[in-house]
């Protein structure tokens, strides 16, 4: 069975979340969570918390699996482009990385995400870690049997929840908050923040980490934990200039902290909520996110490329291949019929031609002839019956006429005499050379047999010009003098 599934991998705990896709949109299947176990290693203790997670079936090769970077791993920037054309958001973007880095472009592997457009203005989140550490986390994955499809950033993973409608407000509903809302996933070793505004990330940031040992239950120790929180939440909404969250929106561990909701909302001023989810807990909020990221990652960061792109390995698609293999050979039988087909109609098309001219040159010239060519040769001859029978009609020598008269020396025609051998016409011209401009356009014509020079008379009243032509029609086919 094909699941997509979300895997939040924490220092004391993993949390999954696995839905199943649809057209329509998706359904969440189960969420669950264990406590990661003691092991020497951190893949045998991931592997230990996966047989512990008791899916049924087990996590596979067939799965999409989504995970996260550590927050402290990841590099985030901001980018401030004075352009929307993404063409050259490709272009530039490459530069930016390479100037806010202390180290070779080669070393890293970054993708970034359309955060907001608009004409004139693209801000764009940049995501950075280094070669050697994605590759130790994907070692460590893989040594517990898990090959993810997208590796991402969790504070953008945080914000599918209200891009895909997964907050509820007041009531149960789904949130439908068009005010911005900051969205805070805190725990052991962890702290992501993402700020949203109408569904859309406009900040997401990982803030700085704490000890596990801070998580414990000292109230001294959890005084220290929310000092430092408070701290880095204040300096990062304040980065965000003219744009202040109605209220924050606590998940993960720190959801069930103890005095964390009165204690960052008295520093921060701001109304302080727990996340309430469509499915899960407020535990499950990132490893929500991130199988929705794996849903639809097109336009999200995703770590999984160049010499880390994710791939399958042939087994994982031998079921689609079987599948396109009959397919195609379905599509191979219907192509083979469809061309018999054709033939068979082409076949008895052609034979019916044959008889068709078979009797039609029987008829005329008394020998049955199935070759066109040789049967449109002997009806052209001299001796056959058809040979004066002419392919033009006067209409249509009228008409080639009209077009060959030169419009700007246009004569008036006072008598047509037209058949389709020959061709005789009065008129009256402006000058001379009107009737010479008339002449020489109607030689133009290669079917206008040899034209003479026109007889022409100045007229007795007037300064205009009598003129007559007789010419042979040399293209109807039909034999000379024929009326």
């Amino acid at each position: 069975m094909h699941r997509i599934v979300g895997l939040d991998i924490a220092s004391d705990r993993v949390g999954l979340v696995a839905l199943s896709s649809s057209f329509r949109g998706f359904e969440v299947k189960e969420t669950r969570s264990v406590a990661m176990p003691p092991g020497a290693s951190q893949a045998e203790r991931l592997k230990a918390a996966l047989a512990a997670l008791e899916l049924t079936p087990p996590l596979s090769a067939d799965d999409t699996i989504a995970v996260a970077m550590p927050g402290a791993q990841v590099a985030s920037h901001l980018v401030t482009l004075p352009f929307s054309d993404s063409r050259r958001i490709e272009q530039v973007l490459p530069a930016e990385v390479e100037g806010a880095i202390p180290f070779d472009l080669g070393d890293v592997v970054w993708d970034h995400a359309v955060l907001s457009q608009t004409p004139g203005r693209t801000e764009v989140l940049v995501g950075i870690v280094r070669k050697t550490m994605l590759k130790e986390l994907l070692q460590t994955l893989a040594a517990a049997g898990i090959d993810p499809r997208v590796v991402t950033f969790a504070p953008l993973a945080l914000s599918a929840l209200a891009e895909r409608q997964q907050l509820l407000g007041q009531g149960g509903t789904p949130s439908a908050d068009d005010e911005p809302i900051a969205l805070l996933d805190a725990g052991p070793g962890r702290a992501d923040l993402a700020l949203l505004e109408k569904g859309k990330a406009v900040i997401a940031r990982a803030l700085a980490t704490s000890s596990p040992t801070l998580w414990e239950n000292d109230p001294a120790a959890r005084e220290r934990l929310l000092t430092v929180l408070a701290r880095d939440l204040k300096i990062t909404l304040r980065s965000r200039r003219g744009l202040t969250p109605s209220k924050l929106l606590l998940a993960g561990a720190i959801a069930g902290l103890p005095d964390a909701a009165l204690r960052l909302g008295a520093e921060l001023q701001l109304p302080i909520e727990t996340i309430a989810l469509q499915n899960g807990a407020p535990g499950d909020a990132l490893a929500l996110g991130l199988a929705l990221r794996a849903q639809q990652p097109r336009g999200h960061i995703n770590f999984r490329k160049g010499e880390f792109a994710f791939t399958k390995d042939l087994s994982q698609v031998k079921g689609q291949l079987g599948r396109l293999a009959v397919a195609a050979a379905v599509l191979l039988l219907l192509a083979f019929g469809l061309g018999t087909a054709h033939v068979g109609s082409l076949r008895r098309q052609a034979t019916d031609y044959d008889a068709a001219l078979c009797t039609a040159t029987k008829r005329i010239l008394g020998t049955c002839m199935t070759d066109y060519r040789q049967a449109l040769g002997a009806l052209s001859g001299g001796k056959s019956k058809a040979a004066g029978i002419p392919r033009v009609s006067a209409a249509d020598v009228l008409a080639e006429l009209a077009a060959h008269l030169p419009e700007e020396s246009l004569p008036i025609l006072d008598d047509i005499d037209i058949s389709t051998t020959a061709i005789r016409i009065k008129g009256v011209a402006e000058s001379f050379s009107k009737v010479d401009e008339v002449t020489s356009a109607l030689k133009k014509d290669k079917c206008f047999g040899d034209i003479k020079q026109p007889r022409s008379e100045k007229q007795a009243q007037g300064s205009k010009i009598n003129f007559s032509l007789d010419f042979a029609y040399i293209c109807s086919g039909e034999l000379g003098g024929g009326a």
